[in-house]
């Protein structure tokens, strides 16, 4: 798919220029948890259930196999009966921040 182009202004699956800069630890922190905030206000854990962390409706995100290109258009596009599409609804700040919190998920404890 093509919507992470279209809608984030860069070639499918990647970002701005901007993103390739590396965040400090605060900043990293601040991204994350801007990602999570989205997370929850989206009801994304009505599908991937433990914010994440588990399978349910969705798949498991935390430890995902799916390379930044999927996600991304994943989020941006949905999948036709089974995820809404986001694209018209987040940023790309958004995006990048919903992808760090993707990545940061481990097991609860």
């Amino acid at each position: 798919m093509l919507f992470a182009a279209s809608v984030l202004g860069a070639a499918p699956g990647t970002l701005p220029s901007r993103a390739a800069e590396t965040p400090g630890p605060a900043d990293a922190a601040a991204l994350i948890a801007h990602g999570k905030s989205l997370f929850i206000s989206y009801g994304c854990g009505w599908c991937h259930e433990a914010g994440g962390r588990k399978q349910g409706r969705g798949p498991q995100l935390m430890d995902t196999q799916r390379d930044d290109e999927f996600i991304i258009n994943r989020i941006v596009g949905g999948s036709p009966g089974r995820m809404p599409a986001f694209g018209n609804q987040l940023v790309d700040t958004d995006i990048r921040a919903l992808i760090a919190y993707i990545h940061s998920l481990k097991p609860e404890t």
